[in-house]
């Protein structure tokens, strides 16, 4: 299988003998503002169509991030917004896909992370595993609508591994009573010297 997809993938300097701005994420995005951009993501997920497949892909256990994430990536590379923008999003867009899940009682993962796999080869193998599952609910080529596109998006970047690296955020890290202490002032000390005060 593997073989296969680096048959398939580009000739390395292919992207030279393009014509410059000929892809969508060379040219200047829709969306530059941040505010746009996530006012667009709100309204696609308002579509009863994509809930549906977001739902169907949390059941299935994707979590919560990798469906922002993907969805996000295909934003980029459609030219919808910048990566910088992409990078922006993503907390706020896997807040709202969470909050829908808690809404409709699905149970869910936020991160790969959470599955708490021993090693990179098996976080791989799950991640295999999730988009094999979902390449088995996806309908056929020509009836697709935007959720299913959002679907095999997710599908494809799970197979590829672009997806199966978390963000590090350093809060998360972080344990959550040292989030909630107080953080003690430092004494000054008084000054000393010829021009000191008292």
């Amino acid at each position: 299988m593997d073989e296969i997809a680096l048959i398939a993938g580009p000739i390395p300097g292919q992207s030279l003998t393009r014509e410059p701005g000929s892809a969508p994420w060379e040219r200047p995005s829709k969306y530059s503002d941040p505010l746009d951009a996530l006012e667009h993501y709100m309204e696609t997920l308002t579509s009863e169509e994509v809930i549906d497949n977001i739902t169907d892909m949390l059941e299935l256990g994707v979590p919560v991030s990798v469906v922002a994430g993907a969805m996000l990536t295909s934003g980029v590379m459609n030219g919808l917004h910048t990566v910088d923008v992409k990078v922006l999003l993503r907390p706020m867009l896997s807040v709202h896909i969470k909050g829908i899940a808690d809404v409709l009682g699905i149970d869910y993962k936020m991160t790969m992370a959470d599955y708490r796999d021993k090693d990179a080869e098996a976080k791989e193998r799950r991640a295999r595993l999730i988009a094999a599952k979902l390449g088995q609910k996806l309908p056929a080529q020509g009836k697709r609508d935007e959720g299913d596109k959002i679907m095999a998006e997710t599908q494809q970047q799970l197979e590829s591994g672009q997806l199966t690296a978390e963000p590090v955020d350093d809060m998360q890290e972080m344990p959550q009573e040292m989030m909630q202490q107080e953080m003690p002032m430092e004494e000054q000390e008084a000054p000393k010297g010829l021009m000191a005060r008292e």
